[in-house]
Order: structure tokens, then sequence, then C-alpha cells
């Protein structure tokens, strides 16, 4: 296991929603890096997905690193609802009822009924911490044209693809996710090399 990640914030952000009736998990550059992947720099924040009536609960518990409460966020690509704090040095971002839409195409994430039951489990200090399914990183990662990024989750899937074909498959088929992101998630799923178009 890699040791580059805000270990003692994700330590101590279980040990505070131990036993909350929320459902949450952890992703982003830190889930990766929790899986072993090989990243270019260290993840420097902690990126936490739920469901919108999981985000009030959440905040409450974590209010005393609160910086900021949940607000709508919206740019040109993502909708959520955010809210961050600051928890061993780190800042923890709590994003909630996370949309994207980008690359022709629109996906949700849906924690409680998809992510939170489809997760990875890894043990960190005592506690329990699920990770965003591999899947899911893979759509996020192409919709906003991380190839870079998606490369290295295409293969970890490719290492264990029984586990991670059947959800992949999934959430392409209950999402809008066009032709061409879907053909380049199943490709790198495979193990394949996605070369961009440069004619």
């Amino acid at each position: 296991m890699n040791t580059g990640f805000p270990a003692s914030a994700l330590s101590l952000l279980a040990d505070k929603l131990t036993g909350c009736e929320a459902s949450w998990v952890v992703g982003g550059s830190t889930g990766l890096s929790l899986r072993g992947a090989s990243l270019e720099r260290p993840p420097r924040d902690l990126d936490v997905y739920a469901d919108l009536a999981s985000v009030p609960i959440l905040h409450a518990r974590l209010s005393e690193y609160a910086v900021d409460g949940p607000a709508e966020n919206e740019t040109e690509r993502y909708r959520s609802i955010l809210s961050h704090y600051s928890m061993e040095e780190t800042i923890v971002e709590l994003v909630g009822h996370f949309r994207v839409r980008a690359v022709r195409s629109e996906y949700m994430t849906e924690v409680d009924d998809v992510l939170y039951p489809n997760a990875d489990i890894i043990h960190i200090k005592g506690h329990q911490v699920r990770l965003v399914p591999l899947a899911h990183e893979l759509i996020f990662n192409l919709l906003r044209e991380r190839m870079d990024r998606a490369s290295v989750v295409g293969e970890l899937i490719a290492h264990d693809p029984a586990r991670h074909l059947p959800l992949l498959y999934k959430l392409l088929a209950t999402n809008h996710i066009s032709p061409d992101v879907a053909q380049r998630a199943l490709s790198l799923a495979a193990g394949a090399a996605v070369q961009e178009d440069t004619r």
C-alpha cells in the first residue's frame, strides 16, 4: 500500500463517521493511492462522495472541522453540493449529489444504491473505509478528459475484470454515456492502450 495519501486525515474522518447512518465512499487520487496506483504526485486532499440526503448527516458529524457549509456548486461540467473540512492539515471535500455533463454524456453518482454496495473495502488504523468502485473512476476520468488517470484505472480493472466489469457495464447502461466514451472505457478495462486520434 502506498503511503503517499493523507492517512491521518482519513483515519480521523473514519473515526468521526463511525456509526453514522449515512453512506459515504472515498474517491479521487486518495482512493487510487490506497489501491497502490502509481500517481504523478501524492494526493493533497481527500474526496468523499455521498447522496443528497446524506450530506446534512455527514456535515453535522464533521461540523467542528467545517471550512464552509454545504452549498450548491455548478460549473460548465459539474453539479454538486459541496462542503469542505480541514482535518489533520488536509482539506476534505464532501461531494453530494454529484452529476457530470461532458463529452456528449451525462453521469450521476448514486452512492447508496450503487457505489457503496459495490465499493472496495480497505482497513486503516482500525477503521473500515469504502473506496469508490473503479468502474466509477474510469467513467469519471474519461468524462473529465484525464486520460492519464483513466489509463491507470483501466490497468487496475484489467487485473481483476471479473470483479469490476459487471459494474462498468451497468454504469454504462444506466447513464447517458456517448458511444465513444463507452468504447474507450471498455478498451481500457480490457487492458488495451487507447491512443488519441491525431489525424
